[in-house]
Protein backbone atom coordinates (compact mmCIF):
# COMPACT_ATOMS: atom_id res chain seq x y z
CA UNK A 1 0.00 0.00 0.00
CA UNK A 2 2.89 2.59 0.56
CA UNK A 3 4.48 1.99 -2.76
CA UNK A 4 1.25 2.87 -4.21
CA UNK A 5 1.18 5.98 -2.40
CA UNK A 6 4.62 6.54 -3.10
CA UNK A 7 3.70 6.41 -6.96
CA UNK A 8 1.02 8.22 -7.35
CA UNK A 9 2.03 11.31 -5.61
CA UNK A 10 4.30 12.06 -8.29
CA UNK A 11 2.00 11.61 -10.66
CA UNK A 12 -0.68 14.08 -8.74
CA UNK A 13 2.36 16.47 -8.39
CA UNK A 14 2.09 16.19 -12.69
CA UNK A 15 -1.08 16.49 -13.25
CA UNK A 16 -1.22 19.76 -10.89
CA UNK A 17 1.38 21.23 -12.32
CA UNK A 18 0.05 20.76 -15.85
CA UNK A 19 -3.75 22.01 -14.49
CA UNK A 20 -1.83 25.05 -13.15
CA UNK A 21 0.40 25.98 -16.53
CA UNK A 22 -3.22 25.27 -18.79
CA UNK A 23 -4.76 28.32 -16.50
CA UNK A 24 -1.60 30.53 -16.67
CA UNK A 25 -2.07 29.99 -20.69
CA UNK A 26 -5.45 30.41 -20.68
CA UNK A 27 -5.30 33.28 -18.36
CA UNK A 28 -3.74 35.49 -21.36
CA UNK A 29 -5.56 34.28 -24.09
CA UNK A 30 -6.67 37.62 -26.22
CA UNK A 31 -9.50 38.64 -28.29
CA UNK A 32 -10.28 40.92 -31.47
CA UNK A 33 -12.68 42.92 -32.24
CA UNK A 34 -13.72 46.10 -34.79
CA UNK A 35 -15.13 49.40 -33.67
CA UNK A 36 -16.38 52.89 -35.29
CA UNK A 37 -16.22 51.18 -38.65
CA UNK A 38 -17.19 54.32 -40.71
CA UNK A 39 -17.62 55.13 -44.64
CA UNK A 40 -15.85 58.50 -44.67
CA UNK A 41 -15.60 61.17 -47.95
CA UNK A 42 -12.09 63.11 -48.54
CA UNK A 43 -11.71 65.07 -51.57
CA UNK A 44 -14.72 62.99 -53.44
CA UNK A 45 -12.64 59.93 -53.01
CA UNK A 46 -14.30 57.19 -50.32
CA UNK A 47 -12.86 55.69 -47.87
CA UNK A 48 -13.57 52.77 -45.23
CA UNK A 49 -12.38 53.15 -41.71
CA UNK A 50 -12.22 51.03 -38.42
CA UNK A 51 -10.34 50.43 -35.11
CA UNK A 52 -8.66 47.51 -34.31
CA UNK A 53 -9.50 46.73 -30.80
CA UNK A 54 -7.67 43.98 -28.72
CA UNK A 55 -8.38 42.81 -24.87
CA UNK A 56 -7.18 40.06 -22.48
CA UNK A 57 -8.64 37.87 -19.07
CA UNK A 58 -5.06 38.94 -17.70
CA UNK A 59 -3.83 42.28 -18.26
CA UNK A 60 -0.35 42.46 -19.77
CA UNK A 61 2.23 44.81 -21.16
CA UNK A 62 2.67 44.02 -25.55
CA UNK A 63 5.48 43.48 -27.17
CA UNK A 64 5.14 42.72 -30.68
CA UNK A 65 2.41 41.42 -32.72
CA UNK A 66 1.18 40.85 -36.40
CA UNK A 67 -2.59 40.35 -37.54
CA UNK A 68 -4.32 39.57 -40.58
CA UNK A 69 -7.19 41.23 -42.32
CA UNK A 70 -9.22 40.02 -45.46
CA UNK A 71 -11.51 42.13 -47.48
CA UNK A 72 -13.66 42.57 -50.54
CA UNK A 73 -11.51 43.12 -53.90
CA UNK A 74 -14.85 44.14 -55.58
CA UNK A 75 -15.19 46.81 -52.82
CA UNK A 76 -11.83 48.15 -52.66
CA UNK A 77 -9.28 46.75 -55.69
CA UNK A 78 -6.67 43.73 -55.00
CA UNK A 79 -3.50 43.74 -53.65
CA UNK A 80 -4.38 47.53 -51.88
CA UNK A 81 -0.84 47.47 -49.98
CA UNK A 82 1.31 47.77 -53.27
CA UNK A 83 -1.58 49.92 -55.03
CA UNK A 84 -1.78 52.28 -51.82
CA UNK A 85 -5.18 51.82 -51.38
CA UNK A 86 -4.27 51.17 -46.86
CA UNK A 87 -3.28 53.19 -44.66
CA UNK A 88 -2.27 51.13 -41.35
CA UNK A 89 -2.02 54.05 -38.32
CA UNK A 90 -0.98 54.57 -34.75
CA UNK A 91 -1.58 57.88 -33.65
CA UNK A 92 -1.74 59.27 -30.01
CA UNK A 93 -4.61 57.28 -28.49
CA UNK A 94 -3.90 53.73 -29.85
CA UNK A 95 -2.06 51.38 -28.03
CA UNK A 96 0.74 51.16 -30.83
CA UNK A 97 1.17 54.60 -31.04
CA UNK A 98 2.05 55.16 -26.73
CA UNK A 99 5.88 56.88 -25.98
CA UNK A 100 7.80 56.11 -23.36
CA UNK A 101 10.40 59.14 -24.45
CA UNK A 102 11.14 56.61 -27.02
CA UNK A 103 8.07 55.18 -29.27
CA UNK A 104 6.67 51.82 -27.79
CA UNK A 105 6.64 50.17 -31.15
CA UNK A 106 8.43 50.41 -34.30
CA UNK A 107 9.07 48.34 -37.56
CA UNK A 108 5.67 48.88 -39.08
CA UNK A 109 5.05 46.38 -41.62
CA UNK A 110 2.20 46.19 -43.78
CA UNK A 111 2.15 44.09 -46.70
CA UNK A 112 -0.04 42.27 -48.93
CA UNK A 113 -0.25 38.29 -48.08
CA UNK A 114 -2.97 37.39 -50.99
CA UNK A 115 -4.75 39.64 -53.27
CA UNK A 116 -7.88 39.85 -50.47
CA UNK A 117 -5.71 39.79 -47.52
CA UNK A 118 -3.53 42.15 -45.59
CA UNK A 119 -1.06 41.71 -43.03
CA UNK A 120 0.06 44.60 -40.23
CA UNK A 121 2.82 43.77 -38.04
CA UNK A 122 4.95 45.71 -35.48
CA UNK A 123 7.80 45.09 -33.06
CA UNK A 124 8.75 46.38 -29.57
CA UNK A 125 10.79 49.69 -29.22
CA UNK A 126 11.20 50.44 -25.62
CA UNK A 127 11.65 47.28 -22.69
CA UNK A 128 8.71 45.89 -20.60
CA UNK A 129 10.57 47.85 -17.42
CA UNK A 130 10.31 50.64 -19.13
CA UNK A 131 6.60 50.80 -19.74
CA UNK A 132 4.74 51.95 -17.08
CA UNK A 133 1.60 49.96 -17.12
CA UNK A 134 -0.06 47.12 -18.53
CA UNK A 135 -1.80 48.03 -21.68
CA UNK A 136 -3.90 45.26 -23.04
CA UNK A 137 -6.66 44.43 -20.28
CA UNK A 138 -9.56 43.25 -20.33
CA UNK A 139 -11.09 46.50 -21.18
CA UNK A 140 -11.01 46.75 -25.15
CA UNK A 141 -8.69 48.98 -26.65
CA UNK A 142 -7.98 50.74 -29.60
CA UNK A 143 -4.81 49.10 -30.91
CA UNK A 144 -4.51 50.55 -34.15
CA UNK A 145 -6.63 52.47 -37.14
CA UNK A 146 -7.09 50.99 -40.59
CA UNK A 147 -8.15 52.98 -43.74
CA UNK A 148 -9.08 51.72 -47.26
CA UNK A 149 -9.69 53.76 -50.39
CA UNK A 150 -12.74 52.18 -51.86
CA UNK A 151 -12.55 51.19 -55.69
CA UNK A 152 -16.94 51.22 -55.48
CA UNK A 153 -18.19 52.69 -52.46
CA UNK A 154 -21.66 50.56 -53.56
CA UNK A 155 -20.09 46.98 -52.73
CA UNK A 156 -20.01 45.61 -49.36
CA UNK A 157 -16.87 46.21 -47.66
CA UNK A 158 -16.82 42.52 -45.95
CA UNK A 159 -13.52 43.39 -43.90
CA UNK A 160 -12.49 40.75 -41.74
CA UNK A 161 -10.23 38.76 -38.88
CA UNK A 162 -8.17 35.88 -41.00
CA UNK A 163 -8.91 33.40 -38.52
CA UNK A 164 -7.32 30.23 -39.99
CA UNK A 165 -5.07 28.35 -37.71
CA UNK A 166 -1.86 29.40 -39.70
CA UNK A 167 -2.45 33.52 -39.15
CA UNK A 168 -3.01 32.60 -34.95
CA UNK A 169 -0.95 32.89 -32.22
CA UNK A 170 1.48 35.97 -33.96
CA UNK A 171 1.45 38.22 -30.43
CA UNK A 172 3.81 38.20 -27.87
CA UNK A 173 3.72 39.82 -24.24
CA UNK A 174 6.79 42.75 -23.83
CA UNK A 175 10.61 41.48 -23.92
CA UNK A 176 12.91 42.48 -21.04
CA UNK A 177 15.30 45.54 -20.89
CA UNK A 178 19.30 45.08 -22.19
CA UNK A 179 19.87 46.73 -18.84
CA UNK A 180 19.63 42.88 -17.02
CA UNK A 181 22.58 41.95 -20.09
CA UNK A 182 24.41 44.67 -19.21
CA UNK A 183 23.87 46.76 -22.35
CA UNK A 184 21.89 50.21 -22.60
CA UNK A 185 19.01 50.26 -20.58
CA UNK A 186 15.55 51.31 -21.69
CA UNK A 187 15.91 48.68 -24.82
CA UNK A 188 14.26 45.36 -25.82
CA UNK A 189 16.57 42.18 -25.24
CA UNK A 190 14.38 40.01 -26.88
CA UNK A 191 17.31 37.33 -28.11
CA UNK A 192 18.00 37.29 -23.95
CA UNK A 193 15.06 38.02 -22.40
CA UNK A 194 12.00 37.35 -24.33
CA UNK A 195 8.20 37.99 -24.03
CA UNK A 196 5.54 35.05 -24.05
CA UNK A 197 4.12 33.84 -27.15
CA UNK A 198 0.18 34.24 -26.59
CA UNK A 199 -1.90 31.44 -27.73
CA UNK A 200 -5.80 30.90 -28.68
CA UNK A 201 -6.72 33.95 -30.12
CA UNK A 202 -10.25 34.93 -30.80
CA UNK A 203 -11.99 37.00 -33.31
CA UNK A 204 -15.30 38.42 -33.65
CA UNK A 205 -15.31 40.44 -36.77
CA UNK A 206 -19.15 41.90 -36.62
CA UNK A 207 -17.62 45.29 -35.62
CA UNK A 208 -16.54 45.54 -39.55
CA UNK A 209 -19.90 46.22 -40.66
CA UNK A 210 -21.41 49.48 -41.58
CA UNK A 211 -24.87 50.75 -41.22
CA UNK A 212 -26.77 50.74 -44.84
CA UNK A 213 -26.17 54.08 -46.06
CA UNK A 214 -29.70 55.64 -47.76
CA UNK A 215 -29.55 58.00 -50.40
CA UNK A 216 -30.51 60.59 -47.72
CA UNK A 217 -27.16 60.65 -45.87
CA UNK A 218 -25.15 61.54 -48.90
CA UNK A 219 -26.11 64.69 -47.51
CA UNK A 220 -23.51 64.43 -44.74
CA UNK A 221 -20.74 63.58 -47.34
CA UNK A 222 -19.40 67.38 -47.29
CA UNK A 223 -19.25 67.91 -44.05
CA UNK A 224 -16.09 69.22 -42.76
CA UNK A 225 -14.72 69.73 -39.32
CA UNK A 226 -12.18 72.94 -38.99
CA UNK A 227 -9.50 73.01 -37.89
CA UNK A 228 -8.59 69.04 -37.85
CA UNK A 229 -6.08 68.40 -35.59
CA UNK A 230 -7.68 70.52 -33.44
CA UNK A 231 -6.07 71.65 -30.22
CA UNK A 232 -8.74 74.27 -28.60
CA UNK A 233 -12.07 74.14 -30.53
CA UNK A 234 -13.58 72.53 -34.05
CA UNK A 235 -16.59 74.01 -35.94
CA UNK A 236 -19.05 71.76 -37.90
CA UNK A 237 -18.93 73.22 -41.66
CA UNK A 238 -20.95 71.93 -44.88
CA UNK A 239 -24.43 70.89 -43.67
CA UNK A 240 -27.65 72.68 -45.54
CA UNK A 241 -29.30 73.06 -41.93
CA UNK A 242 -28.07 75.19 -38.68
CA UNK A 243 -28.83 72.78 -35.67
CA UNK A 244 -27.12 69.57 -35.06
CA UNK A 245 -26.96 66.89 -31.79
CA UNK A 246 -23.15 66.59 -31.48
CA UNK A 247 -21.37 63.60 -29.67
CA UNK A 248 -17.58 62.82 -28.72
CA UNK A 249 -16.42 59.66 -28.21
CA UNK A 250 -12.55 58.44 -27.87
CA UNK A 251 -11.53 55.07 -29.14
CA UNK A 252 -12.65 53.00 -26.87
CA UNK A 253 -16.61 54.32 -27.88
CA UNK A 254 -17.05 55.90 -24.27
CA UNK A 255 -18.93 58.63 -24.83
CA UNK A 256 -16.99 62.15 -23.77
CA UNK A 257 -19.37 64.88 -24.29
CA UNK A 258 -22.51 65.78 -25.45
CA UNK A 259 -24.32 68.80 -27.14
CA UNK A 260 -28.11 68.91 -28.21
CA UNK A 261 -29.18 71.15 -30.44
CA UNK A 262 -26.05 72.91 -31.43
CA UNK A 263 -25.77 76.22 -33.26
CA UNK A 264 -23.50 75.08 -36.17
CA UNK A 265 -22.46 78.93 -36.21
CA UNK A 266 -20.71 78.07 -32.86
CA UNK A 267 -17.54 76.91 -32.42
CA UNK A 268 -17.22 73.40 -29.76
CA UNK A 269 -14.43 73.68 -26.97
CA UNK A 270 -12.27 70.74 -26.82
CA UNK A 271 -9.78 72.20 -25.10
CA UNK A 272 -9.81 70.23 -21.85
CA UNK A 273 -9.55 67.24 -23.62
CA UNK A 274 -6.57 64.85 -23.55
CA UNK A 275 -4.23 64.67 -26.89
CA UNK A 276 -5.42 61.52 -29.27
CA UNK A 277 -7.96 60.65 -31.59
CA UNK A 278 -11.63 61.10 -31.08
CA UNK A 279 -15.09 60.23 -33.34
CA UNK A 280 -17.34 63.14 -33.77
CA UNK A 281 -21.15 62.27 -34.61
CA UNK A 282 -23.37 64.53 -36.13
CA UNK A 283 -26.84 63.96 -35.57
CA UNK A 284 -29.63 65.86 -37.95
CA UNK A 285 -32.95 65.16 -39.59
CA UNK A 286 -32.99 61.27 -38.19
CA UNK A 287 -29.38 61.19 -39.96
CA UNK A 288 -26.39 59.89 -38.50
CA UNK A 289 -22.59 60.21 -39.96
CA UNK A 290 -19.33 60.21 -37.93
CA UNK A 291 -16.11 61.71 -38.53
CA UNK A 292 -12.55 61.30 -36.88
CA UNK A 293 -10.92 64.49 -34.91
CA UNK A 294 -7.41 64.12 -33.84
CA UNK A 295 -6.96 66.80 -30.79
CA UNK A 296 -3.69 68.24 -30.54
Amino acid sequence: MKHITNTMKPLSLLIVALFVTLMSVKAQDIHFTFANAQKTIENGAYYYEVDVMIESSEAFKLGSGQLYLTYNPEAFGENISVAKGIEYTHETGYIVGESYSFPAYKSFVQNDNTASRVSFAFQQGVSAETMTRKNVTATPKALFHVKIKYADPTRDPMVSFEEDEVYQNQFFTACGSMLKTGAKAGFPDCANLPGKQLTNDTYDSSGASLNIINTEEETLNTLNLYPNPANDYFIVRGLDVTIADISIVDTNGKLIQQIMDHNLEDIINVSQLPTGVYFVQVRTEGIQKNYKLIHQ
